[in-house]
């Protein structure tokens, strides 16, 4: 099909964030992770990274919260960029590369100390 990607979905200038985040993540915040959905720190780590772009050095040893941030990350970047997650996601299933993924997209955030209140 002329103007669509290989995937089937709608050609590169139309861009359907909500469709795509719902079918991804399900309704509503903290929602990522596929199907199961994100919990505690995960979630929390997923909210940062797709709403609040915001990362928190406290918490940078927590694999869930890591986890989360990421796909959260992800998620927001391809809304806009999907090529770019894409690669993101190829990096991230290399294990050897995940500090590279984790730096580059902490370079799109806020990185703060600390733990957020609460935590």
């Amino acid at each position: 099909m002329a103007g669509s990607n290989s995937r089937g979905s709608p050609p590169d200038n139309i861009r359907l964030p909500y469709e795509y985040h719902d079918t991804m993540v399900g309704r509503g915040s903290s929602g990522g992770g596929g199907e199961g959905g994100f919990t505690g720190r995960a979630a929390i780590g997923y909210d940062h990274g797709y709403d609040g772009e915001v990362f928190y050095l406290g918490l940078a040893l927590d694999p869930a919260y890591i986890e989360g941030w990421v796909e959260g990350c992800l998620e927001r970047i391809g809304e806009d960029y999907p090529d770019d997650e894409r690669l993101f996601r190829d990096l991230w299933e290399d294990e050897t590369q995940r500090d590279v993924v984790i730096e580059s997209l902490k370079a799109d955030c806020e990185v703060r100390t600390g733990r957020p209140q609460g935590l």
